[in-house]
């Protein structure tokens, strides 16, 4: 007897039923084990590479935060009014008020130094921007310190004997000078830098989930600990940190001496400083992704398969689309992680994190061939418009991506055909890797092609890009030198302009070492808005660009900051009346200022400003001479009959030098005040005149004439006739 099942096997529709789910079952278990494979690998790289990129991060941001202190010690020992601080034999008040004046200017642009203190052995006085607190310890430490060393850098608890804080954590930077017979301290500048500045700069935004950077100093001590440690704290006894102590190399390891914790632990050292950087992660959360990625694919694998057996209903039209779909999606999540682990590679060798590696350009599919010779260079869109006026953050960003899109796109029309090249976004900017030999004819070349890049882009989209080169690179070891001075080259777009080709060699070698503050050029800016004088302002700002022109990226800022803060001072406390105000205008105005990007755009914004503010002064004194002018009529009008009134006794009651008094009542009245006063006499004496009761010498007397007779003559000179034919005339 045969039996037939509700489904027959050899039924067209039963075949394809059973196959097909067979297929997909057997597709989605292979699809699941591949992923989880490639995804995990990526992932555990990923996570070491991420620790060691966060923590060159914190390591440079720590390194660099050092070397500005020491540079802001360098340029003070170099300023007049600090040299005769340090080194006059007696106190002198006014050397003091200048030094201090320009340690708070210091301290005011770097937020990240807590004070400034100066010592002079001549005469053991010791100048602090923090005043009244005296840093005794410090004193100490210098005729403690080494004789042979001239510049210390040390964490320390800052003593404070005013204030809430009883102390502050501090680095202190000591730059000091000694006898060289007895080693005896002559002068001393001791910066003290913020702990909260190195830590807030060692906590990037890409770092690992719950880990923190630890740094440490040679003897294990805490140098600064954004979870909470106590600064300088002994931690030498922890398992990791005495490990890391012994250790001078970068390196990573699983460690478990934290409360029984386990954790991952990435180790750096830093020559420069003497610190050991630590970046600290619980393993459960370095590890974390594994785990979700894990699950992830199980209940992928799930509903696929769930799926599979309902698909496996349809037709097979129907069934082809979504599979297809899947197997698109998946090789799109592979190419963008292969790309992004790419670009992470090129990034991690430019910033000087990693070396080039043989095979890499097969394991990342390069284009460029990294151990031949390669030219770097970083092209930045240059902002024509207003981003700030857009009404929402993302569409001004949008437009950034939808430019980089354009370039990049013609970067490809044009290089592709006749170079090697890679191309990344870092900071917003395009990078370019471009393979090429560095004989005339190819170098000309691809100038060319760069060249007619910049001029098709600003035709396209109505704004220019500008080019920076780093030197040539023909060593491998030299990725990162050459990245760095295409950086320092594009910054000098603020001097050549919008659209400009910059080389390292060619901006460099005009670029002045030695600078000397236009001083004589601001002055004659000072004095120019004083006068009011349009045109000499503009000269004026003319000189002062003009001079810094030739000085250093940074000197040109400070140069910049130092003018902004010096206009500011002088326009606007001619113009306040609420003082409150004072600090949130100079905050709008030094953000007005970043926003520009070369200094013909500075000299214009400054003209602009000044004019602005001259105009406001001009109305604020009209307004103020306006009122003045009433008061001073009043006064008038009430002692006119007073034969003792002067210029002297109005000016006197008006708080003015007679002198100038006079000059201001003949710019407020048109007239001198001789001149008023007769006038407004004569004018009273017509009143008294049409009074026949009052006898002409005593109209004289009550309008303030001592002398009759001088009234008499005064009357018929202004009015062509007596008193008394003007009487006369009054009763016709």
């Amino acid at each position: 007897m045969v039996f037939q099942t509700k489904f027959p096997v050899k039924t067209m529709f039963a075949k394809f039923f059973f196959a097909y789910l067979l297929m997909l079952t057997l597709a989605i278990a292979v699809i699941s084990i591949w992923l989880f494979h490639i995804f995990s690998n990526s992932s555990i790289r990923q996570i070491n590479e991420l620790s060691d990129r966060t923590l060159m991060q914190g390591q440079k941001s720590t390194e660099y935060l050092m070397n500005q202190a020491m540079q802001v010690s360098a340029q003070l020992s170099f300023d007049y009014p600090i040299i005769q601080q340090m080194n006059t034999a007696e106190s002198d008040p006014i050397v003091e008020n200048n030094s201090l004046k320009k340690l708070n200017d210091i301290i005011f642009i770097n937020e990240s130094i807590y004070s400034i203190g100066i010592y002079n052995g001549n005469n053991t006085s010791f100048l602090t921007s923090d005043y009244p607190n005296i840093d005794n310890e410090a004193i100490e430490m210098l005729n403690n310190s080494d004789p042979k060393t001239k510049i210390r850098l040390l964490p320390r608890k800052l003593k404070l004997s005013s204030g809430k804080n009883q102390e502050e954590n501090v680095y202190s930077i000591f730059y000091y000078n000694r006898d060289k017979s007895t080693n005896a301290i002559l002068n001393a500048l001791i910066v003290n830098v913020k702990e909260e500045a190195v830590r807030s700069g060692i906590n990037p935004d890409d770092r690992v989930d719950q880990g923190n950077i630890l740094i440490v100093d040679a003897t294990g001590k805490v140098i600064s600990d954004p979870s909470g440690g106590e600064f300088l704290k002994d931690y030498s006894e922890l398992g990791f940190i005495k490990k890391s102590l012994t250790e001078s190399e970068s390196n990573s390891f699983v460690d478990t001496s934290l409360s029984g914790e386990k954790v991952l632990v990435t180790h750096s050292y830093s020559t420069q400083l003497g610190w050991h950087f630590l970046h600290v992660v619980p393993y459960q959360a370095a590890v974390v992704s594994i785990s979700r990625l894990r699950n992830t694919v199980i209940w992928i694998s799930l509903i696929l398969f769930a799926f599979s057996g309902i698909a496996s209903l349809f037709v097979s039209g129907k069934l082809s689309s979504p599979l297809r779909g899947l197997v698109e999606t998946l090789e799109l999540m592979k190419e963008k992680s292969k790309n992004n682990l790419k670009v992470d590679y090129l990034k991690d060798i430019l910033g000087g994190v990693k070396a080039p590696q043989v095979s890499s350009e097969l394991e990342f599919a390069l284009r460029v061939d990294l151990f031949k010779g390669t030219s770097i260079l970083i092209l930045k869109i240059d902002e024509h418009f207003d981003a700030t006026a857009l009404e929402v953050e993302e569409v001004a960003d949008e437009v950034h991506n939808q430019m980089r899109l354009s370039l990049l796109n013609r970067v490809f029309d044009l290089l592709q055909p006749h170079f090697s090249y890679e191309s990344l976004v870092i900071n917003k900017d395009v990078v370019l890797l471009i393979n090429h030999d560095n004989a005339f004819n190819s170098h000309k070349h691809l100038v060319n092609l760069i060249k007619r890049l910049q001029e098709q882009f600003r035709q396209a989209m109505g704004t220019s890009v500008t080019v920076a080169w780093g030197t040539y690179v023909n060593d491998a070891a030299n990725y990162h030198a050459s990245f760095q001075e295409a950086l320092e080259a594009a910054d000098y777009r603020m001097v050549y302009g919008l659209g400009s080709m910059l080389t390292y060699e060619t901006v460099f070698a005009n670029v002045k070492h030695e600078f000397e503050y236009p001083q004589q050029h601001l002055k004659a800016l000072l004095e120019a808005i004083k006068l009011g004088k349009e045109e000499l302002i503009w000269g004026a700002l003319d000189d002062i660009f003009n001079a810094l022109k030739d000085c250093q990226y940074e000197l040109i800022k400070l140069s910049v900051n130092h003018l902004l803060l010096t206009v500011f001072i002088t326009t606007e406390l001619s113009i306040q009346d609420v003082k409150d105000d004072l600090l949130s205008n100079f905050n709008n105005a030094v953000s007005k200022l970043r926003q520009l990007e070369t200094l013909e755009q500075m000299k214009l914004w400054f003209a602009q400003y000044i004019l602005h503010d001259m105009q406001r002064i001009k109305e604020k004194r009209k307004h103020l001479n306006s009122d003045l002018l009433e008061r001073i009529r009043e006064f008038v009008e009430g002692c006119y009959a007073n034969t003792e009134l002067s210029v002297e006794m109005v000016a006197n009651r008006f708080d003015y030098n007679p002198m100038y008094f006079g000059r201001l009542f003949k710019e407020l009245f048109n007239q001198s005040f001789s001149e008023y006063i007769t006038e407004l006499r004569l004018t009273k004496s017509k009143i008294y005149l049409a009074q026949d009761h009052i006898a002409i010498k005593e109209v004289g007397t009550k309008v303030g004439f001592n002398n009759s007779s001088y009234f008499v003559t005064l009357f018929k000179k202004h009015t062509g006739m007596s008193p008394s034919e003007y009487r006369n005339k009054l009763k016709i």
